[in-house]
């Protein structure tokens, strides 16, 4: 075979991975003209990414040691070139393998330490990435690329200054990047600094007007404003840049969703889906949006789609899920997700179980266990982690309304379905008879995706605690609490915190309230399922539970819900809380 026929045979092997047969062709080609460099470099290629490392560093070396300059720079550049191939290709690792072996050949070879840094970067190992990027740094200071590519990884670990400075020291080098000043943009809405990264993001847009996402990432700012009317003009800017991309209408089925606008939320949605029919996170949105207008079945099977949501892989067993069928003799297992609010009102489908199976086990999170261990029809609670003990199907418990077909009018609403163990007793303060005794929580879960917006402060309920014949109890858990004695020392609230220390806890404290005042958490759940009086705070675009347009909820009877009338505005809420609590006690 001629020697050009046979060298594209071999790099034609390499490029599909054939190594073996790649090393033999090179050594064939390297026999029959030793003279040829470039087969050398690509020998000791494929013997690297063969996993013969230390043959390919002698094959090189074999070069190397002949110490012709012109020689060494043709051997790295065939190694860069192959490397380049490979990060475009998508292979990580056998870039990664490549780049640390020109590393060892040139160490000072600045572009090498930040095409490694790329590898790692992609392969998920930041703190590697930012070692070899710095490295690269420090041999070529002025390399705007690398400093905006380890503003990526400090932005990926949620580094969000170290993000911002990386990337400023970029446009420093060079001011005309678009994609950095809208990565720029995205690093100050993280910190909440809106107006930086609106002027960030039309930056970015006057360098390049084509950017589809920097259109959606302002939009997305101009929202959280408030101007939703540039918003919206801003959204549909990207659209016009191209109807078909998916991401603009799920764009704007959020942009419409955070403004209570449903129907057109759902419309995008389903145009989307037209595109991109297996599209999980669009059929998730269409889900949540479904149920937030009361369209249970329907929308309980688009929530099935969470499972396909990247980052939500379901916990698979070794048994079936049950699908409805006849649980006559069976044990099913009632398998724990999501928060434990949801395990609460959830939880109200034994009844409707115990119409069938012998035999229900839930699992839950542990600070539930001891609290439903008092529900009637339990056979079994299994602390989340727990060995599970013998079942014979299982289900993720916000699954049941989907298989039990739950609508607004089937919703089991019996209550209380939860009571407080007798043997638990959190003593309160001695008070008159005459004191009304009100349980308050303004904050919940901070590892929420949606808890900025669910969270109040404790500022906003000081206004309640004058009012006379009231004796205000915190129920607060976690660092909120804290908010009592960094506001003052002599508030009229007297704090539970230290007696509260798990859910059963919890049980016992409401049960001797007259009203509980929460925003929503798992204690709005708990004191529903106890039948007791509860009032319920709620953004501006609520959880999909809540329905809409309704101050009421089918899922608790005692229940009483307060809508934000503005996003963010908790202060007119509590006005409206202090006034109903007067009309109220």
């Amino acid at each position: 075979m001629e020697m050009l026929n046979l060298v594209k045979k071999a790099a034609q092997c390499l490029v599909q991975d054939e190594y073996d047969e790649a090393i033999a062709i090179y050594e064939q080609a390297i026999e029959a003209d030793p003279t040829i460099i470039s087969n050398y470099g690509k020998l000791g290629l494929a013997l690297l990414l063969a996993g013969r490392e230390e043959e390919a560093q002698a094959c090189w070396l074999s070069v190397l040691l002949e110490g012709v300059e012109d020689e060494s720079a043709e051997l790295i550049e065939i190694l860069e070139k192959e490397g380049i191939q490979r990060l475009e290709a998508g292979k990580y690792e056998q870039a990664e393998k490549i780049y640390c072996q020109i590393i060892e050949l040139a160490p000072n070879y600045a572009i090498a330490y930040k095409n490694l840094g790329n590898a790692l970067l992609n392969q998920g190992k930041l703190e590697d990435a930012i070692a070899y990027y710095q490295q690269g740094l420090a041999l070529a200071p002025n390399d705007a690329i690398t400093y905006y590519h380890l503003g990526i990884v400090f932005h990926q670990q949620d580094k969000i200054q170290e993000a911002i400075d990386c990337y400023q020291k970029s446009l420093a080098i060079s001011p005309d990047s678009a994609t950095v000043f809208n990565n720029l943009g995205n690093a100050w809405q993280r910190k909440g600094k809106l107006e930086e990264a609106i002027a960030c993001y039309q930056q970015s847009l006057i360098l390049d007007s084509n950017q589809i996402l920097t259109y959606h990432n302002l939009g997305s700012a101009l929202n959280a404003q408030g101007k939703v009317d540039e918003a919206l003009a801003t959204f549909q800017k990207a659209l016009a840049l191209d109807p078909n991309y998916v991401e603009s209408y799920h764009n704007l089925a959020i942009f419409y969703q955070d403004n209570r606008q449903y129907n057109e939320a759902l419309a995008c949605c389903d145009r989307a889906l037209e595109i991109e029919p297996n599209n999980a996170e669009i059929h998730w949105n269409r889900a949540l949006n479904l149920l937030k207008l009361g369209v249970y079945e329907q929308g309980f099977i688009e929530y099935e789609w969470r499972w396909q949501r990247k980052n939500n892989h379901p916990r698979t067993l070794p048994k079936p899920i049950w699908n409805g069928s006849d649980l006559t003799g069976k044990t099913i297992l009632l398998q724990a997700e999501q928060g434990m609010g949801d395990i609460i009102q959830f939880i109200r489908y034994i009844p409707l179980l115990l119409e069938q199976a012998s035999k229900i086990i839930v699992e839950c999170h542990p600070p539930l266990v001891k609290l439903l261990k008092t529900m009637k029809g339990i056979y079994k609670v299994v602390a989340i982690g727990e060995e599970l003990p013998e079942f014979d199907v299982y289900i993720p418990i916000l699954s049941l309304p989907r298989i039990l077909k739950t609508n607004l009018e089937t919703i089991p609403a019996q209550i209380p379905y939860l009571t407080p163990l007798e043997s638990v007793s959190v003593q309160l303060d001695k008070l008159a008879k005459s004191d009304f005794k009100v349980g308050i929580v303004w904050a919940g879960n901070p590892e929420h995706p949606s808890d900025r917006r669910r969270s109040s402060s404790l500022h906003y309920f000081i206004q309640l605690l004058d009012l006379p014949n009231i004796a205000f109890y915190s129920l607060q858990k976690g660092l909120k609490a804290s908010e009592i004695s960094q506001i003052s020392s002599s508030l009229p609230l007297i704090d539970l915190s230290n007696q509260i220390n798990n859910f059963a806890d919890t049980a016992a404290v409401i049960t001797q309230m007259d009203l509980v005042i929460t925003v929503d958490t798992a204690v709005a759940h708990l004191a529903g399922a106890l039948g007791k009086p509860v009032w319920v705070l709620l953004c501006y675009n609520s959880d999909w539970r809540w329905i809409i347009d309704r101050d009421d909820t089918p899922w608790y009877p005692t229940m009483r819900l307060f809508h934000q009338n503005n996003p963010g505005d908790w202060q007119e809420v509590l006005e409206r809380v202090r006034q109903s609590l007067t009309e109220f006690t």
